[in-house]
């Protein structure tokens, strides 16, 4: 049996979590092993921007799911240190496996159903739930790709994360 489109797309999400905490370990050790200050500066940017993918995964399954989470306590740009980091990573690839997990057994029109929330400047919204879940993806993605080039100027090689590395077979 083929395995439901937003189960694939998650697990590619997840996947891309221990790629990218990877990539920051080896930055890390990359600055420092130089021990150059230029090195630095692109490694912190780059666990802020993980960060953000963290805090705001959390905020969509709070808008989704209630019952799982509350909102990121140190908001949107939390300044995490990278063990703090994979622990969060970590926990909130937890939680979408739990949401995830419920969601195969939605059907179509429930997952075009209306999802009413509010921004983080207070203006309400409606998404459709399944426009919502491609969002968190799709905005992961983005980051991840800032991130590789952070990575990058940080010394070190950055992981690949392109959706379709996950899904292609070699012939």
């Amino acid at each position: 049996m083929a395995q439901p489109a937003f189960a694939r797309l998650f697990d590619y999400e997840y996947r891309c979590t221990e790629l990218v905490l990877a990539s920051l370990r080896s930055a890390k050790r990359s600055v420092e092993d130089l021990g150059l200050a230029a090195l630095a500066a692109p490694f912190e940017r780059a666990l802020g921007v993980f960060g953000h993918i963290q805090a705001a995964r959390r905020v969509w399954l709070h808008r989704i799911a209630h019952d799982l989470t509350g909102f990121p306590p140190d908001g949107l740009f939390p300044i995490w240190p990278l063990d703090q980091l994979e622990i969060e990573a970590r926990q909130m690839d937890g939680l979408w496996r739990n949401y995830i997990t419920r969601l195969e057994r939605l059907d179509g029109p429930k997952l075009e159903a209306p999802v009413f929330y509010q921004s983080t400047e207070g203006v309400q919204y409606e998404s459709r739930l399944d426009d919502i879940l491609i969002h968190v993806v799709n905005h992961s993605t983005y980051h991840r790709g800032q991130i590789a080039g952070l990575v990058a100027a940080a010394g070190a090689k950055p992981a690949v994360t392109d959706y379709i590395a996950f899904h292609r077979d070699k012939v």
